[in-house]
This record gives C-alpha cells, structure tokens and sequence, in this order.
C-alpha cells in the first residue's frame, strides 16, 4: 500500500471524505493539510514542507494549485507526483481571483498582486505524471499538455473538467507510474 500525500487546489481544504481522496485510498493511505494560497509561494511550500511527513511519503499528488504545489514539492524532495488540471503557470491563472473572495468553505479570503505575482511557471524537473481533463473549463488542457509534455509522462482524458472526473479511470495510471519510479528514484524492487 501506498503512502500518498495530497495537495488540494485553491480555495479549498483537505477532506477525507472528498471523492478524489477516497478514490486515492483505494492505493493506501492519504494524507494532508490544509494549504492557504493567499500566503507566498515561498510560504506555502514551507507550511507543507513542516506539516508533511515526508520521509514515508511515497507519492504526491495534488489539484490545481495543488497540482502545481505537487510538482514543486516533489521535484525539490525526490518524490514522485501526480499533477492533475494543475495550474501550469500559477500568477496567471490566480489573477482571476485577486481581491475579496469566498471559499468553498464559505469563509472568506483576500488575494493581492504582490502574492499572486510571488508564484512561479510549474516546475520542468523531478519525475511527474500529469493527467488533464480536456474540457477543463478553469486551465486550458491543450496549453498544458504542449507545455510539459516535453518533461513529463501526460495522459489527457476525454470531456470532464476542472474537478477531474477521471479519477476511476487514472488509479491504474497512478499505479503504475509509482511503481516505475520507485525504479527510477531506486526506492523499489528491481
């Protein structure tokens, strides 16, 4: 069994119960923390860098803005990832939510330029796997797929959206791609 890390998206917390974490649990154990985007991106990476237990961590995935937060960590770590829909390049696709908002969660939040503008183009190292949904409505697929294709093994799957309704669909994909890079990061059996 696996030990997953997650990484949920912007304006949103981390729930057990969310369907994506209890698809993932099919897998092993996840695991995660709450990750407050309006913060830096320096800061950020440093509240989850405390609160992960990342010695045991086996795999990363995130959403979003968790799926770019996925790729940093994991790329600076020497953790396999899994990025899905992620936020390719960070300080545009938050620009859309600079100023007075509301969470999923109903509370409310505010996002600045100076913070928006601290985040950075997704990381082009590390050993990722990138699933899309095509009709994504909130991060054009197409764009990431050109983009990091060069770097990282991406699936795109059919329809869906910005939440990602593949997530039955990708497990054997994520299973499969933890289990080559064990061989990769030499962590497994050869």
């Amino acid at each position: 069994m696996l030990n997953i890390f997650y990484c949920h998206g912007f304006a949103s917390s981390f729930d057990p119960g969310n369907s994506k974490v209890q698809t993932l649990a099919r897998l092993g154990s996840v695991s995660g923390c709450n990750i407050d985007y309006t913060r830096r991106a320096d800061e950020v990476i440093s509240h989850v860098i405390e609160r992960g237990n990342f010695a045991n961590v086996d795999v990363i995935v995130g959403t979003s803005m968790g799926g770019w937060l996925a790729t940093e960590l994991g790329s600076s770590l020497g953790i396999p990832f899994v990025a899905i829909n992620p936020a390719a390049d960070p300080s545009q696709t938050l620009r859309n939510y600079i100023g007075a908002g509301e969470d999923y969660q109903g509370k409310p939040y505010t996002l600045s330029e100076s913070t928006v503008a601290s985040y950075y183009p997704i990381a082009k190292n590390g050993c990722g796997l990138i699933l899309l949904d095509e009709a994504d409505e909130v991060i054009e697929a197409r764009h990431t797929q050109q983009m990091l294709s060069e770097y990282y093994q991406v699936e795109v799957f059919e329809g869906g959206n910005h939440r990602f309704a593949h997530m039955e669909e990708a497990l054997p994909l994520i299973e499969s791609f933890q289990s080559d890079a064990e061989v990769v990061y030499g962590l497994g059996e050869t």
